[in-house]
């Protein structure tokens, strides 16, 4: 039987817009986290913009290389640490940055991949 409910219409339903849906493995890990409704579709709203944004790159500059689904991956999950620290949806804070790391570490597990550490941007220092 098909869920109901907010978060189940923001991972699922029809939008206004056309968008994609996130990839199943992020949805299954927005689900078990309870994630706020507001979040996955925050989530799924700038994983459609990164499919558009490669879809171009792609057709237009196919000079340019990278990590398509790498791309679309972070897209899907850049802010997955606020679904633990619910706050930071509404203000500032940057608790969910660390969250969203062991939220990782979840995502690969239901992909039955090994975990690997989030990339340090460069001039930044490893947590």
């Amino acid at each position: 039987m098909p869920e109901s409910g907010p978060l189940a219409r923001a991972l699922d339903a029809p939008a206004d817009l056309p968008l994609r849906l996130l990839p199943e493995v992020v949805a299954a890990l927005l689900r078990e986290l309870a994630a706020p409704p507001r979040l996955a579709a925050h989530l799924r709203l700038v994983h459609d913009v990164a499919y558009e944004l490669t879809d171009w790159f792609a057709r237009f500059r196919p000079e340019l290389t990278f990590d398509r689904e790498a791309v679309l991956f972070g897209a899907a999950t850049h802010d997955i640490g606020k679904a633990v620290h619910t706050a930071e949806l509404e203000g500032p804070g940057s608790a969910h940055e660390p969250a969203g790391g062991s939220c990782s570490s979840r995502t690969a597990s239901l992909r039955n991949e090994p975990a690997s550490p989030l990339p340090t941007a460069p001039g930044r220092a490893p947590r």
